[in-house]
């Protein structure tokens, strides 16, 4: 009883933070009340006690509540702590025994998709991509979504300073057609693609949130076509988000049940 009493203490104390966001970062008392349905006087023990902790504030002036110094303490310990790469590999070994295909890691620097991890396929016939190799922006379902999600005057400045050549039958060179193609992997919260960069190769792949919202890497599913179906592609989306809903929860974002969390991702406007 008295452990379980405990967890939901935690997990009190969880909800009111979690109500600090860049969007409303300062609460009154009686706002926060109302916002979460707790009585004010046990609202009002609660900050109180986080107050003389550090981990909250109370302004002095106008009695708001903010986010206190001590959390940038441990925010800023646990962004010098946290490598990407050793949160998300345990999830893509899973991903990888599910699938039987290679999963790939990537991230979006200076104009362009460097992978920082995979792990390969077992199949004799796989796709191969080594950490460290740079990709263009504009092909390949890990390189378009994190295109898709980059905001506009950088997609702009992409397709200007590095155009969008073709790379593979089916690459997108035309600029209106990749903004429709960004438009709509936004909408679905994933992106495909088959022989965009590589002959007889197709992949999903699906987006990496921070504790902030914003999108920080991708996952990707990558396949022969002669093995992947379109049926078993779906099943693979499937997959791949869940494989980056449990990465993203883990690097703090804060996810919904379900697929709710695409709606509420910051998107490119």
């Amino acid at each position: 009883m008295k452990n379980s009493s405990s967890v939901k203490t935690v997990d009190r104390l969880v909800r009111i933070l979690d109500c600090f966001t860049p969007d409303r970062p300062t609460w009154s008392l009686t706002g926060l009340s109302t916002h979460l349905g707790l009585p004010k006087s046990t609202l009002h023990r609660f900050l109180v006690s986080l107050g003389i902790h550090g981990i909250l504030h109370r302004d002095p002036r106008d009695k708001r509540w903010e986010l206190g110094l001590r959390l940038f303490a441990w925010g800023s310990l646990a962004a010098e702590t946290i490598d990407l790469r050793h949160i998300a590999r345990p999830v893509m070994g899973d991903l990888v025994a599910a699938t039987e295909e290679t999963v790939i890691l990537t991230v979006y620097h200076g104009q362009e998709v460097i992978c920082i991890d995979k792990v390969e396929s077992s199949h004799s016939v796989r796709m191969t991509l080594k950490a460290g190799t740079r990709r263009r922006p504009h092909a390949g379902a890990s390189s378009k979504i994190l295109m898709a999600y980059l905001p506009q005057e950088e997609i702009q400045a992409i397709i200007r300073d590095k155009g969008l050549p073709k790379l593979c039958t089916n690459t997108i060179t035309d600029p209106d057609e990749l903004m429709t193609e960004l438009a709509r992997i936004r909408e679905r919260g994933y992106a495909e693609s088959c022989e965009e960069t590589d002959q007889g190769a197709c992949g999903v792949a699906t987006p990496i949130c921070d504790w902030k919202g914003d999108v920080v890497a991708a996952i990707g599913i990558a396949g022969p076509t002669s093995r992947i179906t379109d049926q078993l592609l779906q099943q693979y989306v499937t997959l791949c988000r869940q494989a980056a809903r449990r990465i993203s929860v883990l690097l703090g974002a804060a996810i919904a049940s379900g697929d709710k969390e695409q709606s509420n991702r910051k998107e490119a406007v």
